[in-house]
């Protein structure tokens, strides 16, 4: 592939992550996904606890936005990522009453927050965040805890 295509894929692949980010925000923030058919959010279905293909993949945390962290960060954009870290060290709680899918949250979530973390303290990134004072990795330590069981109560440690 030449120079000149690989800059066009790049350009292209972060575009589409622009758009989708820009209408999460736009139109789901603060809950956990952008419903695409309806141009709204989607967190918990309160109405409907037995609802498990919605239930048990979001938690009621923004995971959408936790989520993007890294990717703001890959694709450079250095004010949005400052902007959505600030945003999840304010508003995030796991202090919820839900119940998620173990997978899911650890690689959404968890590794969300911890990757995020690294970037924003490691100096060789060049997205460190002004103010930060290590909120994202207290998140995910209180995350952790919270999932800490599905392992501990395993016959096998295999949840």
């Amino acid at each position: 592939m030449n120079a000149s295509t690989l800059r066009a894929h790049r350009a292209t692949a972060k575009a589409m992550f622009e758009f989708g980010y820009d209408n999460y925000m736009g139109h789901a923030f603060p809950l956990d996904e952008l419903n695409p058919h309806a141009c709204s959010g989607r967190g918990v279905d309160y109405d409907d606890h037995t609802n498990i293909n919605i239930n048990d993949v979001l938690g009621n945390y923004s995971v959408g936005l936790i989520d993007s962290l890294d990717s703001l960060a890959v694709i450079g954009n250095r004010s949005e990522f400052e902007r959505a870290v600030k945003l999840v060290s304010q508003r995030v709680s796991f202090d919820q009453n839900s119940t998620v899918q173990l997978f899911e949250t650890t690689i959404r979530a968890l590794g969300g927050l911890l990757s995020a973390h690294m970037i924003a303290t490691t100096p060789a990134f060049g997205m460190r965040v002004d103010g930060y004072n290590g909120e994202l990795l207290r998140l995910a330590e209180d995350l952790g805890g919270r999932l800490l069981p599905a392992f501990d109560n395993s016959r096998t440690g295999i949840p």
